[in-house]
């Protein structure tokens, strides 16, 4: 670690994401709700004063009070907007205090304080540096046009993440979109939040590469888990609520993601069906809601596209969920294409035959024009609505599983007049505890003596009894069937 905040190089002027913006800018955002972050000591351009700083999403708020006249202060305010601002660890050569440097364009501060877990709040917005002093590369997992993916680990706390490395040289001699690109799925990553969408953590710049941290997925795609393993249809039920419902999640911030396919749905856990996530947001676009659109034609053609996303991504994981149920690959372009044409008649009701009543109806009403009179568009939300999201989960096969389910609804006495299992037990007891004389009349036996237990044969209470016992008998049924009646 560098000894003196001063001394260390500021390469933001030449870095890959410098877009000519100094540090300091103007707040455009409204309705921020800024957190306290604590007091720090900021040193700019050779002053230092005591600061407060406040965080929301993307901006810092630096409070400073200022002196206006004698005695009177007043407070100043100052923004930095940290997207994409170079961020290092910088030690106070005086006072020996850990803190950071923001710059952007050649502009820097230093922050000086206590509170370092701001670093934790700020580093996916932010650029850092020195990536192979902080991770260590394991293997290579994936490859795409422009980029490789690796498995990492972080040298301080163990825990692996997922590294996409991009050669700068590689960027720079791509066209303008291939560049937008890149920087569009970085700014759509340090956006999303749902637990089923890639979560990013950091970003590094090198001399050479940059470097994308996100969480690693070790799950595999959903495919291969799907096809290889039998799951019931339950579990492939909650799989598809879970990825409808971090596609509404995108929807809902005016993220379409443009290129969902097999390959770009993965497991963080090869065991659980239940961690599906999103990945791959190179294609990914994010309009503007339709109530910041100014003009009329700006509107409408604002809408079509919107719309057009809308339906591509539905159309798009509907066909890869049907898939989950009937266990035969689709061509996803070539279906989406289709349907986009309003060929409904390419997806046959012969596809849906083998599946449950609801989940027919949940891909007729999704893959036919059933719905085409009553809405222009079916949205994520309106889906999640559908009658198979309310299935209850089926119990067990087991017939003592479903005995003791049956057991609470079956009645116990099918006539008021036969005596329940409580009183049966009373019943039993106290006609065990009836003496009655000796069967052979023998004299020379004492009748106290004699007495014994009687057996639990009517027939034999109905002819040794004797007139107490009988008077007792019945006063005892009077009682009994008092109680049932």
């Amino acid at each position: 670690m560098k000894k003196s905040g001063g001394l260390q190089a500021d390469h933001s002027k030449n870095s890959f994401f410098n877009d000519g913006n100094q540090l300091f800018t103007i707040l455009t955002q409204q309705n921020l709700q800024f957190q306290d972050q604590g007091s720090f000591q900021m040193k700019y351009s050779n002053r230092v004063t005591q600061i407060n700083i406040q965080l929301a999403e993307n901006y810092l708020k630096i409070i400073e009070e200022v002196l206006k006249f004698e005695n009177i202060y007043q407070k100043s305010f100052r923004y930095i907007l940290i997207e994409n601002a170079c961020l290092r660890i910088v030690i106070n050569s005086d006072t020996q205090q850990l803190g950071i440097r923001l710059s952007k364009n050649g502009q820097l501060a230093e922050f000086y304080g206590t509170n370092l877990e701001l670093i934790e709040k700020l580093k996916k917005y932010v650029i850092q540096s020195e990536f192979q002093k902080k991770y260590h590369i394991i293997e290579k997992i994936g490859s795409g046009y422009i980029s490789s993916v690796y498995k990492v680990q972080h040298l301080l706390s163990g825990q692996k993440f997922a590294a996409k490395i991009v050669e700068k040289s590689t960027l720079t001699r791509s066209s303008t979109l291939e560049k937008d690109s890149f920087l569009n799925e970085i700014n759509i990553l340090r956006q999303i939040r749902h637990n089923n969408l890639l979560k990013l953590e950091e970003i590094y710049e090198g001399e050479k590469n940059i470097y994308i941290i996100t969480e690693l997925l070790e799950g595999g795609p959903i495919e291969h888990q799907i096809l290889n393993n039998h799951y019931t249809e339950q579990e492939k039920i909650k799989v598809m609520h879970t990825l409808m419902s971090s596609l509404h999640s995108l929807h809902n911030n005016n993220i379409y993601h443009n290129d969902i396919r097999y390959e770009n749905i993965l497991l963080r856990d090869p065991q659980d069906l239940q961690t599906p996530c999103l990945i791959n947001f190179g294609k990914a676009m994010q309009i503007p809601s339709k109530r910041t659109i100014a003009t009329s034609n700006n509107h409408q053609d604002q809408e079509k596209i919107i719309n057009l996303c809308i339906k591509r991504d539905i159309y798009s994981l509907s066909t890869l969920l049907l898939t989950i149920f009937t266990e035969k690959v689709y061509n996803l372009d070539q279906v989406v294409d289709e349907l986009l044409m309003k060929n409904f008649q390419y997806l046959t009701r012969i596809e849906f035959m083998g599946l449950c009543p609801q989940l027919q109806r949940f891909f007729e009403m999704i893959f036919t024009d059933r719905l085409s009179n009553k809405m222009e568009i079916l949205t994520c939300e309106q889906i999640l609505e559908f009658d198979i999201f309310r299935i209850p989960q089926k119990p067990r096969n087991s017939k003592m599983f479903i005995a003791q389910q049956l057991l609470p609804i079956i009645p116990r006495r099918m006539s008021k007049f036969i005596p329940t299992q409580e009183n049966k037990e009373k019943n039993d007891s106290s006609a065990n505890s009836i003496k009655l004389p000796p069967l052979n009349r023998d004299d020379s036996t004492s009748v106290e003596k004699s007495f014994s237990q009687s057996p639990k044969s009517v027939c034999l209470l109905s002819s040794h009894l004797n007139k107490k016992t009988k008077q007792s008998k019945s006063i005892l049924r009077k009682q009994l069937l008092h109680k049932m009646l």
